[in-house]
Parts: structure tokens; sequence; C-alpha cells
């Protein structure tokens, strides 16, 4: 915007192409703040909302009961000072669902007065429940190593207790509650909690004596809302909101494991979910740590319960660990697995697809993947797979944790209504993720877009509907054809786009023209043959995605140049 905020083409034209979301108001910051000027698409896509339905709005709009209302007032501070600003927060879209926003804001012009504010931003709601996923699953495997070992302290196991706690939530502050008599004693603590160790609560009429005594997880939101809370204590010690689940074994309470944090709302319902389920298997240990054995299966128990398949891969890729999932999904016994090498387990294809990513996690890092995994029935499951490097105590990499995850229900509402082929939504995410993939490891990739020859006459001299079940057909063709591995998306309309990990230019050229030959040989029942043009490159060293897509589309367009029912490669 060289002159002013009027220059509507240069507007729409870039702010319309931009993946992030785009979102531009006014300076004013006296009350009610400043106004909506301009919403791009994304940001629409990622809040629900019209334009129309933004624009002349404040952007308090979208906040609500979880927004942090100090980070707000921390944003106006710095727009009112004329510094930019960095955050992240939960907002809220059009139909009421919170998700944390990424975000960041700069006054236009930088220098002088602002005429305007531009915020761009990211939902990370999903990157921060994964981030919760690794640590829960770390925890879990921690609490099933430490609560295990023979000989266990009682006050250091309380101890334990309590940074298992915090590790599971990512609180500010956790307690280990015990009653004595009438009173809740803080016997252990961890962060912000531990200048409270000793503190003590009446059972009676206290938060944590309420778990206690009625024996059920709670979620406090906000101590300023709760009357059992002493709220000049709490905000002392910085509990604003915090989860508390009673500690039980063998039907008797040992005692509250709390955690908290020192903003309102900081937890989800899972963190109170999975902080329930580990305050059982801490309190059989500090219960009676003679019977560590029988709580050992029932920690087993609680891994095995859990919908996904989690194993312990040492640095030789042989299984050491696994839940029960692995025996139901391999059909085998559990001495059949553990010891086994992961290639005699999941067989050589799939083992030299997931080979680089299991590398990379005995290198240190920490991965995350998608395959398909055969089930008992013969057919392909979807799975998200994330690598965790296992460390000793010196900090030395000794094998890594698997954790697999179905995304089934992720995949169908990733997919085309028609086609059954993915949605533009689903192949973005698939490209993010083959992209980051082949750019680290500098493996080949391949993009292919498919457009079918005069596919507005079809519809025009035969109607939708004949139009409708060419698509399906061509879809079927293309899916059909290609790899397990390779993807199939409807770009829109008459368009397709496969992607093609580990494929090289001359390979992709000769899958499209394979391709192109099926679908020319197809005849339809009503239409007879309806043919299609394909455009080729291959993902270059120094590439973006968008010039990455942008080339397959140039290759697309020379091909409609040549005469259609072609094969082109681009050629820089």
């Amino acid at each position: 915007m060289r002159h002013d905020f009027a220059d509507r083409d240069l507007l729409l034209g870039v702010l319309g192409e931009v993946r992030d979301a785009v979102l531009i108001t006014d300076a004013r910051l006296a009350l009610p703040g400043p106004v909506i000027v301009y919403a791009n698409p994304a940001f629409c896509a990622m809040t629900g909302y019209e334009p129309e339905e933004l624009v002349g709005q404040t952007p308090r709009l979208m906040q609500g009961p979880l927004t942090d209302k100090d980070l707000m007032q921390r944003l106006k501070e710095q727009l009112v000072s004329g510094q930019a600003f960095f955050g992240e927060t939960v907002n809220y879209r059009k139909d009421g669902s919170p998700f944390r926003m990424e975000w960041s804001i700069r006054p236009y012009p930088a220098t002088g007065t602002p005429r305007y504010f531009i915020a761009i931003q990211r939902d990370v709601t999903a990157l921060r429940d994964l981030e919760q996923q690794r640590r829960q699953l770390q925890a879990l495997t921690d609490i099933q190593t430490k609560a295990g070992t023979a000989g266990l302290n009682l006050q250091a196991m309380r101890e334990q207790v309590a940074q298992i706690g915090l590790a599971i939530t990512g609180a500010d502050g956790a307690a280990v509650e015990e009653a004595a008599g009438k009173e809740m004693v803080y016997t252990a603590a961890a962060g912000t909690a531990m200048s409270s160790l000793g503190l003590r609560l009446p059972v009676s009429g206290s938060l944590s004596g309420a778990c206690y005594r009625d024996r059920v997880p709670m979620y406090c939101r906000d101590t300023h809302n709760e009357p059992r809370v002493a709220r000049e204590a709490a905000d002392r010690v910085g509990f604003r909101s915090g989860l508390l689940v009673p500690m039980i074994h063998e039907e008797r309470c040992f005692g509250v494991l709390k955690v908290y944090s020192s903003q309102v709302g900081a937890f989800s319902d899972s963190d109170l979910d999975i902080l329930n389920m580990a305050s059982r298997v801490l309190a059989s240990s500090l219960y009676d740590a003679q019977s560590f054995e029988q709580q050992r299966q029932q920690r087993t128990q609680l891994i095995d319960a859990l919908p996904i398949l989690i194993a312990r891969i040492d640095m030789q890729l042989c299984f050491r660990e696994i839940n029960a999932g692995y025996t139901e999904w391999f059909q085998r016994p559990a001495g059949q697995i553990i010891g086994k090498p992961a290639v005699d387990v999941v067989g050589p294809e799939l083992f030299e697809q997931a080979l680089p990513y299991m590398q990379a996690a005995l290198a240190g890092e920490e991965v995350i993947f998608e395959q398909h995994l055969w089930q008992p029935d013969g057919s392909m499951m979807p799975v998200e797979l994330t690598y965790i490097p296992q460390r000793d105590d010196d900090g030395q990499v000794v094998g890594f944790y698997s954790l697999a995850r179905d995304i089934s229900d992720r995949r169908r509402a990733e997919r085309d209504h028609l086609t059954q082929t993915l949605n533009r939504r689903g192949f973005d995410a698939r490209l993010d993720i083959a992209f980051a993939t082949a750019k680290r490891y500098q493996r080949p990739l391949s993009l292919i877009f498919v457009d079918l020859d005069h596919f507005k006459k079809v519809n025009d001299n035969y109607g939708h509907a004949v139009g409708d079940e060419v698509l399906r057909t061509a879809a079927q063709v293309l899916c059909e054809q290609v790899r397990d591995s390779d993807i199939v998306s409807r770009w829109g309309g008459e368009e397709f786009v496969i992607l093609a990990p580990e494929t090289p230019l001359a390979e992709a050229a000769q899958l499209s023209e394979r391709l192109r030959q099926r679908l020319a040989f197809f005849q339809h029942p009503e239409v007879g043959q309806v043919t299609a043009s394909f455009g080729v490159t291959e993902l270059a060293s120094e590439q973006s995605e968008r010039d990455f897509i942008n080339h397959a589309d140039q290759a697309l367009y020379a091909a409609k140049g040549a005469g259609r029912n072609r094969v082109e490669c681009y050629r820089p």
C-alpha cells in the first residue's frame, strides 16, 4: 500500500491470495476500539464470518470468556506506544466455538501517526493440541517408569506425583494434598506451589476438601467466581484457575492432586481427563509401594485402553515395549513383536517409508508424518505417526517412542463429497507435510495438474448429472492407477491434482502418460471418450510452495495450448 488503503486493486489482488488470516482495522484506540475495514478470505474461513458481517465491527466481536483480558490490555498499551504486538489467546468463531489464535499486529504506516492496524493471524489450535498430546504421552510413559521403580520412597513419590501433574498439564504450580484430621495439607509441591508446601486448608468449605470428600474431578475456571476458594490467598500464590482430581485406590481416597495457573480458564477438558487417569495410577503407588506389581498391571491396562498404538523402539529399530493395541492390530501375541525388528513386524514396504523418520528420531528430532497401515481385514487405515526420542539420564538418545493415531474421521472431513478424493483443505495439509519432508531430507517430489478437456461441453450437452458422473469416473480412474503413497485431490471444477512423493520428474511424466491413456481409453455410456491434459513439475531445491504449484499450472496450460490430450512438463 504505497499511497492509501483505498488502493483496493493491490489489497484484493495480494491479500486475497495470502494463506494467513489478515485483518485490517482503523487506528482508533478509544472505546469501543478499532473498527474492522477489511478481512481477507483466509480470515473469513478461519472464523466463519462473511466479510460484510465483519466490516464496521470491532474485533471484540470474536472475544469471549477464555480470551486473555490481561493480554488484550497489553496489546492496547503497545499499540498506543506505536509498537508492534505479538501474542496468542483464545478467540471465538461465529458458531461460538473457541480456537487458539497466534497473531501479530503492526501499525501502518510504521512511522508517524498510524492510520490502520494490520493483523496477521493463524489458528494454532491443532498445533497446541499436538504439543499437549506429546506432553501427555511422555508423562504417561514417565508414570510407568518412575512410579514402577522398586524401593519407592513415599515422600519422593509424592514429589514425583506433583512434578508429573505439572508436566501433564503445563500448569504453573502443582500440589499433592492429603487429609490430616479436618484439614487438607500440602505434602508435596512443584512449580510456583513450592512456596505453599505445608499449607493447611479446612476440609469443610474448601475446594480441595470438596474434591476429597465427594471424590469427583473438578475444574475451577476462575477462582474469583468460586466461593469455596479463599480469593486473597489464591491470588497471592497465583491460583486463578485449576484442576483438582481425587487420588483413589481400592475405594480409599488417598488425597487430591491439584494443578493451577495464574490465567483464567488455562486448562481444557482433556487436561482434566488425563490428570484424572494419571491420578489413579499415582494413587496406587502413594498408597502402597509394596503392591507395585499389581498396580503395574493397572497402569498397563490404562495405556492399553487408549485408542492409539504406543511402542518403544530401540537404537537397533527393534520393539522393546508395546501396548495391547499392537497385538490386536497385527494379530500376533506380544512375544512375537517385542524384541523383533520393526521391518519384520510392519513389512518391508511400510518400513522403508518410515525409515527416514525413524532415523530422524534417533538423531534427536521429534517427527510427525502420515502413513497407511494394513488392518487385519485387509483394508488400509490412515494413521498419524509421532516419533519422540527417548533419552537416558545423560540426555543421550537410546531409542524413541512411537504413537500411531487413527485419522480416518479427519480424512473423511477432508474428502470432496462428489469424487471422494481429497478436497483443497485436505490437499493443502498433505502438501505442507510432503513439501517440508522433501526439503528436509532432499527427496524428490512431483506435482501433476489434470484438467478434463472440453468439460463445459459435457455439462452443456448432457446436463450436470452426467457431468458429475464423468467427474466421479475420472477420479476413480486416477485413484486406481496411482500408488498408495500418491495423493489425488479435486482442485476445483474439472481439475484434479496429484502429489507424488519420492517421484522424480521423469517418473511423474510416465505416470501422467499412463493416466492420460487410461482416461482416453475409457468410454462413458452417454458421453463416450473424455480426454485430459496434464501438467507436470518436480520440486526444485530452493523453490517455494507457491512456485511449485504455479509451475505445474503453467505446464498444464502448455498442454492445453498444444492441443490438449497430452502431457507437458515444466521447463524453466
